[in-house]
């Protein structure tokens, strides 16, 4: 079976919780927090899901204006389908949503870089030396 890459504005909850949950960023991630995952979700201007058979696999949240610059504050695979490919074609269709003229920034868990070192490259991602990140005041 094929996976099904779409934009679904309206991903549940319980998809989020179970793909996030079972990847490198559920430790980084509120989900257990069920209204702040639906408020996350909400306030997203770009999901893009991964299926098969239905099942969301994969995931990509971004924060975007659409003309200039997207920022990916989630991108995950659950670890039972990790190394198929789905994270490289999550990034490839947040490109065809975004278009050719909106960049888009992204920051790694660290368990997580060796998929952008293989695979960013052949989706146009690259490094920046550096990246900063102010801590929340509460919680994860």
């Amino acid at each position: 079976m094929a996976v099904v890459y779409a934009r679904e504005a309206a991903l549940p909850v319980d998809d989020y919780i179970d793909v996030v949950g079972h990847s490198a960023l559920g430790a980084t991630r509120p989900i257990n927090d069920r209204d702040r995952i639906a408020a996350m979700i909400e306030g997203a201007d770009l999901i893009i899901t991964a299926r098969l058979d239905g099942r969301c696999v994969g995931l990509a949240r971004c924060l975007t204006d659409f003309a200039w610059v997207a920022y990916c504050g989630d991108l995950a695979v659950h670890d039972d389908f990790q190394g198929r490919g789905i994270g490289k074609g999550l990034l490839e269709a947040c490109r065809e949503h975004l278009g050719d003229g909106v960049g888009m920034g992204l920051l790694s868990v660290p368990g997580a870089v060796g998929f952008y070192d293989k695979h960013g490259p052949s989706v146009d991602l690259h490094p920046y030396g550096h990246a900063y990140f102010m801590n929340r005041k509460r919680g994860v």
